[in-house]
Formats: structure tokens, C-alpha cells, sequence
């Protein structure tokens, strides 16, 4: 079996969108239709997000152990290629 090109591929994708929008509009359009006056269940409480204040201190404190982290490693590094050329000389 042929290996499928793109353009196929592509034309299956939007017959199958098609036929989902189809399939979705029909099961709307069947649906009972609700008495607006009555609700039929009670609206779920909403949560109410805390937000929770963050100094800058706070937030960047992995940045700062990140840079302490490579400035030391950088300055071992210097340190080696400065031992290593007294010892290639």
C-alpha cells in the first residue's frame, strides 16, 4: 500500500472535521429543548483564585544559585587552564 501524500492526508482531515461539525449541529438540533423560566439544576458555586504576593526576592532566588553555581564552576575552569599553561610552558 502507497504511502498517503499530504494533500490526501489533508482532504481526510477536513472530511472528517465535516462530518463532526454534522454530527454536532444534528445532536443540537435534537436535543429537548430546556424551559428557560425553570433551571433545571443549580449553577456550581465559582472559585475564587488567591493570589498569593511574591516579592521579587522570592521569585528569583533559583536564578540566583544558578548564577553563584556557574560563576564558580567558570572560575575553577579559569583556574585549571591557568595551572595547565605553567605546566605546558
Amino acid at each position: 500500500m502507497a504511502k498517503k501524500t499530504r494533500k490526501v492526508l489533508k482532504q481526510q482531515s477536513q472530511q472528517r472535521a465535516i462530518q463532526q461539525a454534522q454530527a454536532n449541529v444534528n445532536t443540537v438540533n435534537n436535543a429537548p429543548a430546556v424551559d428557560p423560566v425553570r433551571p433545571t439544576a443549580v449553577a456550581a458555586p465559582q472559585r475564587v483564585a488567591k493570589v498569593e504576593m511574591v516579592t521579587p526576592d522570592q521569585e528569583f532566588t533559583f536564578v540566583k544559585s544558578d548564577v553563584r553555581k556557574s560563576l564558580t564552576l567558570a572560575t575553577v575552569f579559569i583556574a585549571v587552564m591557568i595551572a595547565l599553561s605553567f605546566v605546558v610552558h
